[in-house]
């Protein structure tokens, strides 16, 4: 099987080359190839997603995509995170196909990642992961699977998603609720105990400084501690 990269230069210009080609290069930096748009009978809704990770918003092409982007954007293994730049095209035979990856990151060690796309819960089809997997093999990506988590837990980390921006980060104020919440107490006390603003500790939620019990509904008085303390 032969995969060639589509991609855009930053003038965007498009080009076909080897995936062996990219070794090392920042494709996760790079111009979108194709931008997502609506048009009248598109069944999914094209949303901006701003990510706390790289400070910068990019187009996701349905609300289930969103929520895979708020997913990986709280992965503290992720150093950067961006929309898919590329396409994967493929020949085997007679055969030829095409494959979107769903993002490309880089990890804090420097790795780069393709992730594929765990559409309406269905693992990725077998070619394109073999696809992928060929392509990242050349190319020196790892190769991923982003998923949408189901049920409360995927309700609970769209509410805490509202917090995400850096207005809510504060380091002084970050070290008092840390203390503050170094036993479980409900979610409004720990803040109102220190006449700091909620939407701090809902912003630790969101960086995963502050846990809960994920599986139940997320309110003011749901009962919140550090990460790392017994509950």
């Amino acid at each position: 099987m032969e995969v060639q990269v589509r991609h855009r230069d930053d003038l965007g210009r498009e080009h076909l080359v080897s995936p062996r080609a990219l070794h090392g290069a920042p494709v996760e930096e790079w111009p979108v190839l194709h931008e997502q748009r609506p048009y009248k009978g598109r069944r999914s809704k094209v949303r901006q997603y701003w990510s706390s990770t790289t400070k910068k918003s990019f187009v996701c092409r349905s609300l289930e995509h969103r929520d895979a982007a708020m997913v990986l954007d709280r992965d503290p293994d992720v150093a950067f995170l961006s929309a898919s730049s590329l396409q994967l095209e493929w020949r085997d035979g007679e055969r030829t196909g095409v494959v979107d990856p769903a993002f490309m990151a880089r990890t804090v060690g420097g790795q780069r990642r393709l992730y594929l796309y765990a559409r309406g819960g269905r693992e990725p089809d077998e070619q394109e992961a073999a696809v992928a997997r060929a392509a990242g093999q050349e190319a020196g990506w790892q190769v991923r699977t982003a998923r949408v988590p189901a049920g409360q837990l995927r309700r609970n980390l769209y509410l805490v998603s509202h917090f995400r921006h850096d207005e809510n980060a504060d380091e002084e104020a970050r070290a008092l609720l840390l203390q503050a919440f170094a036993r479980p107490r409900p979610l409004c006390e720990g803040a109102d105990c220190l006449a700091l603003p909620r939407s701090l500790c809902w912003y630790l939620l969101w960086t995963g400084e502050l846990t809960t019990q994920w599986d139940l509904p997320l309110i003011p008085t749901s009962l919140v501690w550090a990460d790392g303390e017994t509950p």
